[in-house]
């Protein structure tokens, strides 16, 4: 049971990716449709795949931490005292406190949103639920971050997809 739940929550991001970016190419094919073979155009469409791009981007960040494919500058791992493992474990310490400050950050603009909301122009959707994605993906990639560091120690699972096992 325990594995089977792990499995569906690592698989999280790739299911909420697929379907934001799911989302958006339909909209995109029926407002080039409408467009140019029906000569109307929807209104809504720019917001839902805007909203859409919004979601797929954050989460393909925290699906990329997942993997341990996210950017990266590793010229100067060689450099640290410690060899790279180090000089990655120092890097992620940094992306997680970064994480940690967008966190509170869009919980606090959250707040402010579902207290004063402010409405999107076509659809009158509140734009704290399409901000809500913010805090979460930055929480999801604090777990993914710290997830990733202890396979490495562990297991010896490079924290950096591809990477030798010094990595």
């Amino acid at each position: 049971m325990l594995d089977r739940v792990s499995f569906a929550f690592n698989r999280l991001e790739l299911v909420l990716a697929n379907l934001s970016l799911l989302i958006l190419v339909l909209v995109l094919a029926a407002q080039v449709f409408f467009r140019y073979v029906l000569g109307v155009g929807l209104a809504w469409s720019e917001e839902i795949s805007r909203f859409a791009f919004v979601w797929f981007v954050y989460i393909s960040a925290s699906l990329a931490a997942q993997r341990g494919t996210h950017i990266r500058v590793t010229v100067a791992t060689g450099w640290v005292p410690g060899g790279a493992r180090v000089a990655l474990l120092v890097a992620d310490a940094i992306w997680i406190a970064f994480n940690a400050f967008v966190v509170v950050a869009g919980v606090l603009l959250l707040q402010r949103m579902f207290k004063y909301p402010s409405y999107s122009t076509s659809l009158f959707l509140p734009l704290a639920w399409v901000y809500v994605i913010i805090p979460i993906a930055h929480a999801l990639m604090i777990l993914r971050i710290v997830q990733r560091q202890v396979e490495s120690w562990r297991h010896g699972v490079p924290v950096i997809a591809g990477e030798g096992e010094d990595a």
